[in-house]
């Protein structure tokens, strides 16, 4: 998808590009400012758990803060993997992941398998154009479809 969007990109007039690499680039200042501020909490966490008695009431509310972001993040990152994947339905995918459990030994992702659970959660990749498209076949030459389709163009 990407190198499609480059192909594009490359087609089209200098102000359309300039406008395109405007917008990335605010949103990659957004992003970048974002994840700043997550660290800078976390890093705060972690200075505030350290203050506080462990069994103590705001320890364990600290303690599930810090769980809730520790799988904030996990999500976060499994979605942003997941469009690269071509996963047209990141959150369901990342719902299903947990729920069948499709983690390979080092507790990633195995994509592999999450993608043979839910093949229609993902794009089908290089499809061919023609009545087989989706399916990765091709028609044969015996194909009914393809000797009426001949027959209305040789009329």
């Amino acid at each position: 998808m990407n190198d499609e969007f480059e192909k594009w990109l490359a087609n089209q007039s200098q102000e359309v590009r300039d406008l395109i690499a405007e917008r990335f680039s605010a949103l990659e200042n957004t992003v970048k400012a974002t994840r700043s501020e997550r660290d800078t909490f976390k890093k705060e966490l972690k200075e505030i758990s350290a203050k506080v008695e462990v069994n103590s009431e705001a320890g364990k509310q600290l303690e599930e803060l810090q769980r809730k972001l520790s799988a904030t993040e996990k999500k976060a990152s499994f979605i942003e993997e997941a469009v690269k994947q071509g996963a047209t339905r990141p959150s369901i995918a990342y719902a299903i992941l947990n729920s069948e459990n499709l983690y390979d030994a080092e507790g990633n992702p195995d994509w592999k398998k999450l993608k043979e659970s839910v093949p229609e959660l993902f794009k089908v990749q290089n499809t061919k154009n023609n009545a087989g498209a989706g399916t990765n076949t091709v028609p044969t030459d015996n194909d009914p479809n393809i000797a009426i389709r001949n027959a209305a163009h040789n009329k």
